[in-house]
């Protein structure tokens, strides 16, 4: 029997150390990056492209030699996304990997057609290597064409693309949606808020506009830019810098925002007269001032908040009215609060929120705006006056 120990533990090790049988190597996989989800002029009909990463011309980019892409785009039209995928499969050389795909793009023409978002996304929620932050965008004009975007700075544009989705120093931007975020949405009919890009030049990708998704009609219903986006996203108490411009006594003034808090209060329950109060504070600091105005004087100092708040003020109401009057889609948030602080009245509402009655555009909204200015600056002037 001792003779014969090392005879087993040769073969467990054996067993132990041979790895999994059906492993693919890593040298034999292409992983992908984004993908992108376009309409054709076949109705019912799509086209898939997908963004496949070159792991080698990456190495050899940055060690300062060869000349090949890192990263490939591959296309493939039909009417079921998973048949095109196999299709597009057969054109790599490697087994398609989907376990590092950041973001999938659909076109603004595919997320106008009723039902085509929730269809097309299923095949991604189902799927069992999705992981769930997976970042979910629309894009204005084809889809396709921001995979072909080369940034100066990146090798690969689906990076770029990500770290545009990803940067919160911009006041347009909302509130990314996640493939584990936006299931619940879909199925419950919810409208929302997603990001939307388009192809400025072929090195430059612009993300200034939000998409206002109607759940019930189930599709894009349209687009919030300039103020109407920032204003969004105050009423969202997003968690993003940026700055604004107001002006005082005649003189343009900037200030970048710090800190934005939001909170939604119903006043009144009745569905035909619904109100609600909603209040929103901002801390801010002085980025840019014109004149000579001594904004260490407190006198000075609070007009500056003021003129400040008036301005936020105006773009909240500007986004309130666009999504009431014009869109009649819920993308502030309203159905969530009263679902998740008053279930009882939204059992009774729900149906026609944004149908039927549309209780959400006949309610009225009382906006109440905090702005403390907290960093006025260094310098308690910008300019000096002639003759001093």
């Amino acid at each position: 029997m001792g003779n014969r120990a090392p005879v087993w533990i040769f073969i467990i090790s054996a067993i132990l150390l041979s790895g999994c049988w059906d492993q693919i190597e890593i040298e034999q996989r292409a992983f992908i990056s984004v993908v992108a989800i376009d309409a054709t002029d076949n109705p019912g009909e799509v086209k898939f492209t997908e963004q496949l990463v070159n792991p080698e011309n990456i190495s050899t980019i940055a060690a300062g030699g060869g000349q090949g892409k890192a990263f490939r785009n591959l296309s493939g039209t039909g009417r079921s996304l998973f048949e095109i995928n196999q299709e597009i499969a057969k054109k790599s050389s490697r087994v398609l990997d989907t376990t590092h795909l950041d973001a999938i793009i659909f076109s603004e023409e595919i997320m106008k057609q009723p039902g085509a978002f929730k269809d097309y996304f299923d095949l991604f929620f189902r799927s069992k290597t999705m992981r769930r932050g997976i970042k979910i965008a629309v894009s204005s004009g084809d889809a396709w064409e921001l995979l072909e975007v080369e940034a100066e700075h990146e090798k690969i544009p689906g990076e770029y693309i990500i770290e545009l989705l990803e940067n919160k120093e911009d006041l347009n931007v909302v509130d990314l949606i996640r493939i584990g975020d936006i299931d619940e949405k879909l199925y419950s009919k919810m409208s929302f808020p997603m990001a939307q890009i388009k192809k400025k030049s072929d090195r430059e990708i612009d993300y200034s506009e939000i998409a206002i998704y109607n759940g019930p009609q189930e599709r894009m219903i349209g687009t919030l830019k300039d103020d109407e986006a920032k204003g969004l996203s105050f009423i969202r108490g997003m968690k993003n810098n940026g700055a604004i411009t107001g002006t005082l006594d005649n003189e343009e003034i900037t200030v970048e925002i710090g800190s934005i808090k939001s909170k939604f209060t119903l006043v009144n329950p009745d569905p035909k007269q619904m109100k609600f109060a909603l209040d929103i504070k901002m801390t801010a600091s002085l980025a840019e001032q014109a004149g000579w105005n001594d904004i260490f004087k407190r006198e000075v100092l609070t007009e500056l908040e003021r003129a400040s708040k008036r301005k936020v003020e105006e773009m909240v109401k500007s986004a309130i009215k666009r999504l009431q009057e014009d869109f009649r889609t819920d993308a502030m948030g309203l159905g969530e609060y009263l679902h998740h602080y008053h279930p009882k009245l939204w059992k009774k509402v729900k149906e026609d929120w944004e149908e039927g009655a549309n209780y959400f555009s006949n309610s009225e909204i009382d906006l109440n705006v905090k702005l403390t200015i907290a960093e006025p600056g260094s310098i308690n002037r910008t300019t000096t006056p002639r003759g001093e």
